[in-house]
């Protein structure tokens, strides 16, 4: 069972890699022509982006006037707690 939750563990801190790769690729993706950028960021939104869009649709609303998406550091605090909790 410690081996579940270490393997668990090691996936969700992968997942938070890459939730983080796509929000810093979000602010470069529309200012550039770059190919590698772009196909990073679709490959990386096509993972990440069904988690985040239940999470968006939730606290979106209190966050419109913002002008600032923080669904991913949502995302990346529950990851982190759940990756703790199973420790």
């Amino acid at each position: 069972m410690e081996m579940l939750a270490w393997f668990v563990s090691e996936v969700l801190e992968i997942y938070i890699i890459v939730v983080f790769a796509n929000t810093l690729l979000s602010w470069f993706v529309f200012s550039t022509q770059n190919s590698v950028v772009r196909q990073l960021y679709w490959w990386t939104g096509r993972i990440v982006d069904p988690v985040l869009n239940p999470i968006r649709n939730v606290i979106g609303p209190m966050t419109r006037n913002f002008g600032i998406d923080i669904s991913p550091f949502v995302l990346i605090i529950l990851l982190q707690f759940i990756s703790w909790a199973l420790w």
